[in-house]
């Protein structure tokens, strides 16, 4: 979270963004070299789980009018500003603050394959060294706030025919600011977390957040981590968005009618197994309340279909458990270790992050425990499930 004071130096450096700065930019975005623009205004955008890191990043809208050719005309822009106040350069950290930056300058999300795109980058300014601005396409949802359940189906299957090209007829990326082993260092980044709770499960949140033997299930969990680690490495490999979840996403048709899925947000972007790329669809879906609890096993159902066929309408034809393991074990050490005890158990212990933690998840805390019980409950049995699956994975065709 940035500080007062980091907030007040921001709006002044927003304040001095002027019309020879934007017009290039409408003019690029709406393809139109005559707009001469009229006037404009900006606001805060908030999504996602914000910047929970308390880095430099912020995401701004700027609107205004314009005048062409004899009419006035609306437009809008957004600015996505990705920064560092520390030096993390190692392009294999899972947080490098730099690798949307070099995914949009590298023209590999340009055009991507089946049915997923990428916001149009117009313009990259380096203001630093730990500092850059992306003027991106503006996105509005075709659909609204709330998918209905079979869209996720439609989205999964869009994140198939992605990953399924790189299984199939592209060739695996090999950019350096791709993220590597990204599960495992995120994994790793919640030893603390482990023991932290061992030591604080008679604190009265974690007593909601990890009721009956909750806790003992994600110490055995903990315990069989790098097993899973390894099995999914020896899944086949493809690119990844890695944070492909309904606040990432937009629904949207193409010029000639077929529905596509925009994905904003490539900060994580890089190699893993396949499988993976459906874990946030689900699970920070789910997380965000985004989807209803109790429609879990239907959400999980609908995406895993979705997400086959995808891979079947981009050639790949190997064993589907091979996908389900890549994604149950995902899911399991992303959400229950990952994010829960790397990211989450800090906060829940500093009752000075409460307040963002009820803004980020429009809960109060204490029921906020209780909705991440459910969800630890649900990615503690797709590690159940993955642990069976396990046991043949060699075996299965790849």
């Amino acid at each position: 979270m940035v500080d007062q004071a980091g907030q007040t130096r921001r709006k002044s450096e927003l304040d001095t963004i002027d019309q020879a700065t934007l017009t290039p930019l409408v003019r690029h975005a709406r393809s139109s070299a005559t707009i001469e623009i009229i006037d404009w205004s900006y606001s805060q955008v908030h999504g996602g789980a914000g910047d929970v890191g308390g880095g430099l990043s912020g995401i701004y809208r700027f609107v205004g009018r314009g005048f062409d050719q004899g009419e006035i005309i609306s437009w809008s822009l957004i600015l996505k500003i990705s920064g560092s106040s520390t030096a993390n350069d190692d392009p294999s950290s899972p947080r490098y603050w730099k690798r949307e930056i070099l995914a949009y300058q590298s023209g590999r999300l340009d055009d991507l394959p089946g049915g997923l795109a990428a916001p149009r980058c117009f313009d990259i300014v380096e203001r630093s060294d730990r500092e850059a601005w992306l003027w991106l396409e503006d996105l509005s949802d075709e659909i609204g706030a709330r998918w209905p359940l079979e869209h996720y189906g439609l989205v999964a299957r869009h994140l198939g025919q992605f990953n399924g090209a790189y299984l199939h007829s592209y060739p695996l990326p090999s950019d350096p600011w791709l993220s590597r082993g990204w599960l495992r260092a995120l994994v790793y980044r919640a030893e603390h977390g482990i023991v932290q709770l061992r030591n604080s499960l008679d604190h009265p949140l974690l007593r909601r957040l990890y009721p009956d033997k909750q806790a003992d299930r994600t110490f055995a969990l903990w315990a069989e981590r790098e097993t899973f680690l390894d099995a999914l490495d020896r899944l086949p490999q493809t690119f990844c968005h890695r944070d492909a979840f309904r606040r990432n996403l937009f629904a949207r048709r193409r010029a000639d009618g077929r529905e596509q899925t925009v994905a904003v947000d490539w900060t994580y972007a890089g190699i893993g197994a396949i499988g993976e790329d459906i874990n946030p669809l689900v699970n920070a879906s789910l997380y965000f309340s985004e989807v209803e609890p109790a429609e879990a096993k239907a959400l999980d159902d609908i995406v895993f279909n979705g997400y086959l066929t995808g891979l079947e309408d981009a050639g790949w034809q190997g064993d589907p458990r091979l996908v389900r393991f890549g994604f149950t074990a995902a899911s399991a050490l992303c959400f229950d270790i990952g994010y829960q005890l790397g990211d989450g158990l800090p906060m829940i212990l500093d009752e000075n992050r409460h307040p963002w933690m009820e803004h980020a998840f429009g809960q109060p805390i204490e029921q906020l425990m209780d909705l991440l019980a459910g969800h630890g409950r649900f990615s503690l049995d797709l590690a159940d499930e993955a642990k069976v699956l396990l046991g043949s994975l060699d075996k299965l065709k790849q």
